[in-house]
């Protein structure tokens, strides 16, 4: 025997399946027939989602089906045709034949209310860390649709805002609003004192579902240096546009365009080359960079190689050149026919053994191109510092330099 109790909480359950029924229903399908000087029915009510689909099945005389605002339209033939519209939108949308638009005519009315996407950002994140000119930052960004219908394609701004400026961006953090009190869409939507960084696109973003979008924006020379707090813009018209902006709280240091400066005085090295390297001093008031490369010959010699002070295989080169920007070509010399400790014999010094070309990436980074045409030696590595302490100085005086272009 089935307890009792069991059968009152089917029952139940049962009636609310059947509540919950209706609002369940899928989107419904009419069918009009199109014939010779007629539709059928020519008066039609649906709901708003539903799909007319008007059918010509026998030919005959030329029709087709088109909208009196001209939203859409399906070409005159004498074939038979199957012709489909989804109205989303409520309201009445009159149509006719064209070639028979005294006797043929028809009128959807739609009921119901219209379907909409409601696009929020839920979250943002901007990569951490100094950035300078020329370098991306990763952006991610999830948006969540929480309307009744597919959102289409979204446009995201990605905007930079200086940290004083973003004191009340990050006070609405929580609540996904910035309150710098953007008005319309677009360029127009990046607050008041920020910087545009980029943009992206996204094709959809479907009914119900989240999605979570990574971009590498970089970051333009032009950008002043100092701290910023990273927003994004969803540039989408919907109910709330309020929760259509997000930033990141931490801030984070753009660098703009490198300038080479005294702070990179240091040594520097080549981590995939250990014992060897490189020693940087940079003369601001003559804008020449000198470089000393010690390193080590480019082939081991054999076990009859000898020297009398230090290794065999030991060799250095200096370079000196003039510097512009964030980037510096040497020309290498080579100095031989000298004695350790000693004046006598004179060390000469043979000029264009070589080029070494520098570009600073910040502080810490830099990218080297050597090239020695005669030996056939040329390639690129990147360097870092040996040691750390001189890079706040480095940042200091790029900041002060940044601001004198």
């Amino acid at each position: 025997m089935i307890p009792r109790a069991f059968c009152l909480r089917t029952a139940a359950l049962a009636g609310v399946l059947l509540l919950y029924l209706p609002l369940a229903a899928t989107a419904a399908v009419h069918e009009v027939t199109v014939g010779d000087n007629f539709f059928s029915p020519s008066e039609l009510t649906i709901q708003v989602g539903d799909t007319v689909r008007w059918v010509n099945a026998a030919g005959g005389n030329s029709h087709n089906v088109t909208s009196n605002t001209g939203a859409w339209a399906a070409s005159p033939t004498a074939s038979s045709f199957t012709f489909e519209v989804v109205f989303n939108s409520p309201g009445s949308f009159p149509y006719r034949c064209t070639p028979h638009s005294s006797v043929m005519t028809g009128t959807i009315t739609v009921q119901g209310q219209a379907s909409s996407a409601e696009l929020a950002v839920t979250a943002f994140n901007a990569e951490n860390g100094s950035f300078a000119a020329g370098q991306e930052i990763t952006l991610d960004t999830t948006i969540q649709n929480s309307g009744d219908a597919d959102s289409g394609a979204v446009t995201l701004d990605y905007y930079a805002m200086p940290e004083g400026a973003g004191a009340t961006s990050q006070s609405l953090q929580s609540s996904g609003q910035t309150g710098t009190g953007k008005s319309g869409t677009g360029l127009e939507s990046i607050p008041d004192g920020a910087l545009l960084l980029g943009s992206a696109n996204i094709a959809n973003i479907a009914m119900g579902d989240s999605v979570n979008h990574q971009a590498m924006v970089e970051v333009p020379g032009t950008i002043p240096p100092g701290t910023y707090i990273i927003g994004v813009t969803l540039n989408f018209a919907d109910g709330n546009a309020a929760n259509n902006d997000r930033t990141d709280s931490t801030a984070v240091t753009l660098l703009g365009v490198f300038v080479i400066n005294a702070g990179l005085n240091d040594a520097w090295v080549n981590a995939d080359a250990p014992f060897q390297g490189f020693f940087f001093t940079v003369f601001p008031d003559l804008s020449l960079f000198f470089a000393a490369w010690f390193t080590f010959d480019s082939v081991v010699p054999d076990g009859s190689a000898t020297a009398v002070f230090g290794a065999p295989d030991l060799r250095w080169v200096t370079a000196s050149g003039f510097y512009s920007g964030d980037s510096v070509t040497l020309n290498v010399e080579l100095t031989t026919g000298g004695i350790f400790n000693d004046s006598d014999p004179e060390a000469e010094q043979t000029p264009n053994y070589g080029t070494i070309t520098i570009k600073f990436l910040n502080c810490n980074e830099a990218e080297v191109t050597y090239n020695f045409p005669s030996l056939g030696l040329s390639g690129q590595m990147i360097l870092t510092r040996v040691v750390g302490d001189n890079i706040p100085l480095c940042e200091a005086l790029n900041a002060e330099l940044q601001a004198m272009q």
